[in-house]
């Protein structure tokens, strides 16, 4: 990584450190909601994945969407970057600023399995590939936004992307080999859960790496 691009990364995060602050904020104030009960873990877990959907969701369209739109990219063309180095550096800095937040909130959903009694220990691995499944959508949504132009087209993916949470919530919970284990005293980690989890890494890996195969062909920026 040359000086432009870790100078470029550390821009995104500056520039969207108090979105970083409010998200993290809200998702721990969730956690902490979901300590009082069970009408209080219902409302703090809907504001606890609130926070982290609308995180990914907001760096993307802030981040690439709207520097398209408003005709903010001008300043890059005095830089000595390629279309390539300019969309690398981009989505670096906004994988780096959605994954502090991420692994803070991730960490802090788990740790709460782990230290409330009420709480089954079983439902580890569903929250484990919940939230990577999160991180899925934000670099589906990310990849959208490098490659796709057209308003309406990134309303669309906004739309399946969110209501692709709500399915996988249910369509796992509906897997034996995981449904029947989330309300446990210990935690199963069976084959099931890492071809699960597999699938979701190689989905993630390659939502990320197509804007950088799709960079190299083009002859402007984003």
């Amino acid at each position: 990584m040359n000086l432009i691009t870790r100078k470029l990364v550390t821009k995104e995060l500056y520039f969207y450190r108090w979105l970083l602050a409010g998200a993290t904020a809200a998702g721990f104030a969730g956690l902490l909601a979901a300590t009082s009960g069970d009408i209080g873990f219902n409302v703090g877990f809907i504001v606890w994945l609130t926070a982290v959907i609308a995180l990914g969701v907001m760096l993307a369209l802030f981040g690439v969407a709207s520097e398209r739109k408003e005709r903010s990219l001008l300043f890059i063309l005095s830089l000595p970057l390629s279309p390539g180095d300019y969309v690398r550096a981009k989505l670096l800095g906004l994988l780096a600023c959605f994954l502090l937040p991420w692994a803070c909130l991730s960490a802090g959903a788990l740790g709460l399995i782990l230290v409330m009694p009420g709480i089954a220990d079983g439902l580890l691995p569903y929250a484990v590939l919940l939230c990577v499944f999160l991180l899925l959508n934000f670099a589906l949504v990310l990849c959208a936004a490098l490659n796709i132009s057209s308003e309406a087209g990134m309303g669309g993916v906004i739309i399946l992307t969110n209501m692709s949470v709500s399915l996988f919530m249910m369509g796992v919970g509906r897997i034996p080999e995981v449904g029947q284990y989330m309300l446990a005293a210990t935690p199963v980690w069976n084959a099931t859960f890492w071809q699960l989890l597999a699938a979701e890494a190689a989905l993630t890996l390659l939502a990320l790496s197509l804007p950088l195969f799709t960079a190299a062909r083009r002859r402007d920026l984003l």
